[in-house]
């Protein structure tokens, strides 16, 4: 947890220094617009590679349409460090996993209190859980990882936390690896395709850009979970689901790969962005979602219906108003 504290506090720093530049020298944050959107708004993001990444680089584009007195900066974060950034009033607006969130309005798991000053304004898409290895490569199943390197993503990350979850429901830990990177999505599949690691994990969309070139180019398989550790996972945490990637998700892939997921949620600080702000965050999100899909065929089921069947946590006032606005919620 210490590691984890160290890891947010040093992305916390940078992203203040971020919001100082614009800011009025008295160390609060910068004035709000007329309209109380912030002339600087941060966006707790992931690393680069992940569909996250390139989701809140689309919607900064289009951010600048909607709130056109303000300016957006992409953080790479992720899951648990949004969610602290957000808390901490860092982060304006951020994205985290359908797992997590309970764990932060609860304060527990890697959250030492609860966060309540934080809400919710879309569910997105499942973020699913990959164990994916080189197709010429001699891991079949997670026990097979013994003895192998893996990338489980940026220690503390939600991808990190789901995979240990993982090896403990089959009696594993990391010492029974034979080592562990911590590194992006990105940085991690140029370490495979050169062999310098045996496998990636992380909790991404499905399919993600950077496992479709690597599938394409090298040729990757995925690992499949046990139906009873599916089971163990959502008994451990409800945000777990139920997940096939089915066949034909990836270019090469010949088989559905059952593994858990949880859905992508986008949140705000309820301190930081007025009610009028998410309201027209939230109309932003649907009226350009055909943007979203043209992106990845993940957001294909992403609907104001879809997003209220499947909300994680409380929802912003601002998005509730959209929803019931247009018939999604009475």
């Amino acid at each position: 947890m210490k590691k984890l504290l160290g890891l947010f506090i040093g992305m916390a720093a940078m992203s203040l220094m971020l919001i100082g530049c614009s800011s009025d020298g008295t160390g609060k944050d910068a004035a709000a617009t007329e309209s109380g959107v912030p002339n600087e708004i941060t966006f707790g993001s992931a690393t680069v590679g992940g569909f996250w990444y390139t989701l809140s680089g689309a919607m900064a584009d289009v951010m600048t349409e909607v709130y056109p007195d303000s300016s957006t900066t992409i953080v790479e974060g992720g899951s648990v460090s949004n969610l602290l950034g957000l808390g901490q009033g860092v982060y304006h607006i951020g994205f985290s996993n359908g797992q997590t969130v309970p764990e932060a309005l609860n304060g527990i798991a890697a959250f030492e209190e609860p966060i309540d000053n934080v809400s919710t304004v879309a569910t997105l898409y499942p973020n699913v859980f990959h164990i994916a290895v080189r197709a010429d490569s001699d891991i079949y199943t997670v026990e097979d990882l013994k003895g192998k390197t893996v990338s489980p993503g940026i220690k503390g990350y939600s991808g990190e936390l789901a995979f240990l979850d993982v090896l403990e429901l089959y009696d594993m830990s990391y010492d029974d690896l034979g080592g562990v990177e911590y590194i992006g999505t990105s940085e991690a599949a140029d370490l495979l395709r050169d062999g310098h690691i045996d496998a990636i994990t992380g909790m991404i969309s499905a399919p993600v850009s950077t496992f479709q070139e690597l599938d394409t180019t090298l040729g990757l398989r995925l690992i499949p979970l046990d139906e009873e550790v599916v089971a163990g996972l959502h008994e451990k945490n409800e945000g777990y689901l139920d997940y096939t990637v089915e066949a034909g998700t990836y270019p090469k892939q010949k088989e559905d790969v059952r593994t858990v997921a949880g859905y992508t949620v986008l949140l705000v600080n309820d301190d930081l962005m007025s009610e009028e702000a998410v309201y027209d965050l939230t109309k932003m999100m649907f009226e350009n979602r055909d943007t979203w899909e043209t992106i990845s065929s993940i957001m294909s089921d992403f609907t104001p219906e879809y997003s209220v069947e499947n909300n994680v946590g409380k929802l912003h006032p601002g998005a509730e108003r959209y929803y019931k606005e247009v018939g999604a919620m009475k």
